[in-house]
């Protein structure tokens, strides 16, 4: 005789925790905005090369390939070429809720000063002007000790620090960096939680930046941007990224939710 068997409350428990469980590095679960592998670019210069546009007016120092890596040498005081890949379409704050993007780099840091510029960051705008389109969740590389930290910046517009992770990572070797954006409905409440690890499959929490006070507008994303911003009073650090991608991806409660359909649908009803 086939009867029909439910799940008892305690497991549904058990089941609702394994869902919330669920992460977000699952980037498979997201829709990609943007994405570049440089194994598969041909060496030479970036601008140009599969939908990359140069940023701003300066084409100093062009951003070059070599050996499917994106590579400077850092220490320059001076503006160099910037390179910006766009959205389809700008990337605002919701009405309600959040909107979360993961910015994922694999990359190794081959110097750092101890006033650091940024080296890769998000476009507010779809859109290669200059006014008005800050650069947004800054990703930065700071010398300690005999190695260096990373450490990132919600908004480019206002005078928020970065916050940098606190333990020290080595120099000329991969790390996957993911800035995990969470852009949160009304002002001034966005967060950034930043992860490191040696590929994306094992990434360990490493530092977190917040927004800060003030009436400066929460920022937009439009493109990803690598920069080689350098001036008489930062250090430019020396660079290598083999990969980048922004993906957007789905609330943690919606994951969750997936998680949970998905384990209930094939234990809730069984043969007894």
């Amino acid at each position: 005789m086939r009867k029909q068997s439910y799940v008892p409350v305690g497991s549904v428990r058990s089941l609702l925790a394994l869902a919330a469980a669920v992460t977000l590095s699952q980037t498979g679960l997201g829709q990609t905005l943007v994405s570049a592998n440089f194994a598969g670019y041909a060496d030479g210069q970036l601008v140009g090369q599969n939908s990359w546009l140069q940023y701003a007016a300066t084409d100093a120092r062009p951003l070059t390939l070599s050996g499917g890596a994106v590579t400077w040498a850092g220490g320059n005081t001076t503006d160099g070429q910037d390179a910006v890949l766009l959205f389809d379409s700008q990337i605002s704050q919701p009405i309600s809720g959040a909107a979360i993007l993961h910015y994922d780099l694999q990359l190794k840091i081959s110097n750092a000063g101890a006033n650091p510029s940024y080296f890769a960051a998000l476009n507010g705008l779809a859109s290669t002007v200059t006014s008005g389109n800050f650069q947004n969740a800054r990703l930065v590389a700071k010398s300690f000790e005999d190695g260096f930290q990373f450490g990132t910046r919600v908004n480019g517009q206002g005078g928020y620090p970065f916050t940098y992770g606190v333990s020290k990572l080595s120099y000329n070797t991969s790390y996957a960096l993911r800035a995990e954006i969470y852009m949160i409905a009304g002002n001034a409440n966005d967060y950034i939680h930043l992860f490191v690890g040696p590929d994306f499959e094992n990434l360990s929490l490493y530092a977190s930046a917040f927004y800060g006070s003030g009436t400066v507008t929460d920022p937009t994303y439009g493109g990803m941007l690598i920069s080689q911003f350098g001036s008489a009073s930062t250090q430019e650090a020396g660079v290598s990224i083999s990969s980048m991608s922004v993906t957007l991806v789905p609330e943690p409660s919606s994951a969750a939710l997936l998680g949970l359909a998905a384990l209930c649908f094939g234990v809730t009803r069984r043969r007894q």
